[in-house]
């Protein structure tokens, strides 16, 4: 196997499941066995604090988180902003080390057709060379004003990332989801927070 080949069937698996949204049977299999190689080759010694690569705009290529595409934003948003149906077709993560940024962002669009986002406002700090702990402040979407996150509601997070190079990034949550994304944009002119 090669690494650029793995990562070209990473993302065409991801396709295929359309970022986890599908179900995927054997391909989730796949998908697996494919981090795990990455995994064990990553060429990050210390990749929490390796903030040139962390940093900008991440497409998510796939989740086992168990995403669902009929969504609401209350359920995007800890359940603080209204539960008015979306429908999701994207996900990004953002990520600026100089300030600690990292934001959850979901491209969606309304019944009506309307395209919007919203994001969840984080923030980090490097817990161990593979761990970041993550607190998100607050959510806001496109018509909505922002609204602050009670984290005494929420047990701690963190993100282990377990590969990392020059674009592509695997991270292991909390509840031992698995994430694969993807470099979207090292330099974004403007995070999504911002407007």
């Amino acid at each position: 196997m090669d690494l650029a080949g793995i990562k070209a069937e990473l993302a065409g698996l991801g396709a295929t499941t359309e970022a986890g949204f599908a179900e995927g049977g054997r391909r989730v299999e796949r998908i697996a066995e494919l981090a795990a190689w990455l995994e064990a080759r990553n060429p990050t010694p210390s990749p929490a604090r390796a903030a040139d690569l962390l940093r900008g705009r991440w497409r998510l290529v796939w989740s086992s988180f168990g995403l669902q595409r009929e969504a609401t934003l209350a359920r995007l948003s800890f359940n603080l902003l209204p539960a008015a149906p979306i429908r999701v077709e994207a996900l990004f993560q953002e990520v600026d080390p100089q300030t600690g940024l990292y934001d959850n962002v979901v491209g969606y669009s309304v019944p009506e057709g309307a395209a919007g986002q919203a994001v969840t406002l984080g923030r980090y700090a490097v817990a161990s060379d593979a761990r970041l702990d993550v607190v998100f402040t607050h959510a806001q979407a496109t018509g909505h004003p922002r609204v602050a996150i009670d984290n005494a509601k929420i047990p701690p997070l963190f993100s282990d990332v377990v590969y990392l190079d020059a674009d592509f990034r695997l991270n292991r949550g909390s509840f031992g989801s698995l994430y694969v994304l993807a470099l979207e944009d090292r330099a974004p002119a403007r995070w999504s927070r911002d407007g």
